[in-house]
């Protein structure tokens, strides 16, 4: 995931008058001014943002949703025409997406001295994967660029290189390495920086919070990120056998399954979601 850095400094000035015979007041255009110690937690969290997947909103819901429900969100967007405004509509409601989701931190530091991020983990919690209603969509190419990513079907989940697939985009990345033990980044009191975090399983069912290692005031430090006080989440795909990358879904898996985008050519009249039975290709 990718790191971008903001860097800013201020310089600062001291001014102090004296005469040959007595001392003058400092004036407000040379006075120093004290700036307060900084409150509240080492990093401010500035926004957290979801990065949907480009061409690609499969998602699945824990519990059925039933097909009133989908012509509601056909009404409103065509997975393949507003693919944002469709993934906005399936998160809203309840959907998780599969195999890889990537959020945006925007971070700045918030003490007098430099904080310095020293790691970066996921706390998880992870169970079977979501298998109630599954609406698919599968990549057409093209992908978010990623450089940290987390792997939750590890026992113990680090920060890693995130590598595109040799298969091309669409295709889960390849995580390798520990990029914290590479990359420290240390944030100047009111300067930001842009974390692109990316979490992947294949296996699971995950709720997960980020845990931030820190060096703040000289002394040691955590601090917990989620999406506004609840978990991020994250769902396997429960793939075919034969699907390379995990990319296919086997729809026998799952209690219910809406079609779209990609796989649209199998309807006459492609739009939107529809109701997929068995028989269909991709099922």
């Amino acid at each position: 995931m990718a790191v971008v850095a903001s860097l800013a400094s201020k310089g600062s000035e001291k001014a102090l008058g004296w005469n040959d015979s007595k001392p003058t007041s400092l004036s407000p255009s040379t006075a120093k001014s004290v700036s307060p110690a900084p409150s509240g937690e080492a990093v401010k969290v500035n926004a957290i943002t979801f990065v949907p997947k480009r061409n690609d909103n499969t998602f699945v819901v824990a519990g059925i949703v039933a097909p009133d429900a989908v012509h509601k969100l056909n009404a409103s967007f065509d997975p393949e025409k507003d693919p944002e405004g469709a993934a906005a509509a399936l998160r809203t409601l309840g959907g998780v997406e599969t195999t890889q989701s990537t959020y945006e931190l925007e971070l700045e530091g918030n003490r007098q001295k430099p904080v310095r991020i020293t790691n970066m983990r996921l706390d998880a919690n992870c169970r079977e994967p979501l298998t109630d209603t599954l609406f698919f969509s599968p990549p057409q190419g093209d992908a978010p660029t990623v450089k940290i990513g987390f792997d939750l079907d590890s026992p113990n989940p680090i920060a890693q290189y995130a590598k595109e697939h040799e298969d091309g985009p669409g295709f889960p990345y390849r995580f390798t390495g520990d990029y914290f033990a590479d990359q420290k980044y240390e944030l100047k009191n009111g300067e930001q920086a842009t974390f692109r975090v990316t979490a992947r399983t294949f296996k699971h069912y995950c709720e997960f919070r980020i845990r931030l290692s820190l060096l703040a005031d000289s002394k040691p430090a955590t601090q917990i990120i989620d999406d506004m006080g609840r978990p991020f989440r994250i769902s396997a795909k429960v793939a075919s056998k034969d699907s390379v990358g995990h990319v296919w879904a086997d729809c026998s898996a799952y209690k219910r399954v809406y079609g779209g985008g990609a796989v649209n050519d199998e309807q006459p009249t492609p739009s939107g979601w529809w109701s997929a039975r068995p028989g269909t290709r991709f099922c």
